[in-house]
């Protein structure tokens, strides 16, 4: 082990903990800031305790090792290429990437590159979480999309829990839509997702700017 190499990346990746989650996001620039919000680091935290919890409950075998540094390394690259908002800069998405297969192609490779630029730094593990990063990206295994299910997931229960139900009533039906189809991936995702949707329906309260 190159001690200092390792040391040297443990510091870089630290950087994951000061980017504030949906900072400046179309919807969420206008809500009151917390006093401390949550980072994509506390996130990536939630996301890895809510697949340890819930791996004996799939339907199917999962390589629980994988997932689990699927969940680490997924949101890295955003320490170079920043937390880009599905819904793009005036909430119509056209120049986000949910919504614009352009903008999403050129996002991955943006994300690509800040993969193998963070990767690079480790001497002997370096490319394999470069692999999982990859195979995370291309959805093709349980693994991923687990992974990816619980990414969603763990970013609607922070949207729902943010201002306790309280959103624009435009806000309200993207976070009931956003990324579902991920659910459908094991029984036991689908049936957590269906409460963390109930949640959003039944503690709405309309948001206004005026009123704050």
């Amino acid at each position: 082990m190159d001690a200092e190499k390792v040391l040297s990346f443990f510091k870089f990746i630290g950087q994951l903990k000061e980017i504030e989650r949906f900072k400046d996001q179309y919807f969420w620039k206008d809500y009151p800031h917390k006093k401390e919000r949550e980072s994509v680091a506390d996130h990536t935290w939630r996301m890895a305790m809510m697949l340890v919890v819930l791996e004996p409950h799939l339907s199917r075998p999962l390589n629980l090792g994988n997932a689990l540094k699927m969940c680490l390394v997924h949101d890295l690259p955003e320490i170079i290429a920043g937390d880009a908002s599905p819904l793009g800069s005036d909430g119509t998405g056209k120049d986000g990437h949910h919504y614009n297969e352009a903008v999403a192609a050129k996002r991955y490779e943006e994300e690509k590159a800040a993969a193998k630029k963070i990767f690079s730094q480790l001497p002997d593990t370096g490319e394999e979480l470069y692999k999982l990063w990859i195979e995370f990206e291309e959805q093709k295994t349980f693994e991923a999309q687990v992974v990816k299910a619980m990414d969603k997931l763990e970013g609607k229960l922070q949207a729902a829990e943010y201002l306790g139900g309280v959103m624009f009533k435009e806000h309200l039906p993207f976070n009931l839509a956003y990324g579902i189809k991920y659910f459908e991936v094991d029984p036991a995702v689908k049936e957590l997702s269906e409460l963390v949707l109930k949640e959003f329906t039944n503690n709405y309260k309309e948001f206004t700017k005026e009123a704050q």
